[in-house]
């Protein structure tokens, strides 16, 4: 399973705007597209399902741009991953037991549902919050993101 570049830059797009966002107001699209390296095409992409899922808001004016819309500890890694992917799950018969007749007496099934619960677990524990911690902790610099 590979995520898409939507879903890694997704992730360090919100890393930026939520760590620009606690020195200034809002952070312009502009900004965000040079610092990630991507075009400002591309970077509205990603922003359209981040606004409409609520994660990121807009603001109007000379000084505005893009600012959170949730608290940085509310956003999760599993949050960012299901926006840009869908449903966390390995295998289509772990979310449609349906789509295939041996699902109720399939081990591997079970297998595949347990990882992908896990996979969901440790994902939700993730937030923005912490990774932003994380990186003034080990004084890691801006551009890693």
């Amino acid at each position: 399973m590979k995520l898409s570049t939507k879903s890694r830059y997704g992730l360090r797009i919100l890393l930026q705007v939520a760590m620009e966002s606690e020195s200034s107001s809002a952070v312009k699209g502009r900004v965000i597209a040079e610092k990630q390296e991507i075009s400002e095409a591309y970077l509205e992409q990603i922003m359209i399902p981040l606004k409409t899922s609520g994660i990121i808001r807009t603001i109007r004016g000379c000084n505005g741009g893009y600012v959170l819309n949730k608290q940085a500890e509310d956003i999760t890694i599993l949050d960012i991953i299901e926006l840009f992917e869908g449903k966390l799950q390995l295998v289509k018969c772990v979310g449609d037991s349906d789509s295939c007749e041996r699902c109720n007496v399939c081990l591997a099934s079970e297998v595949w549902e347990h990882l992908s619960n896990v996979m969901k677990e440790e994902a939700s524990k993730i937030n923005l919050k912490g990774l932003i911690e994380k990186m003034k902790k080990e004084h890691m610099p801006e551009y890693v993101i």
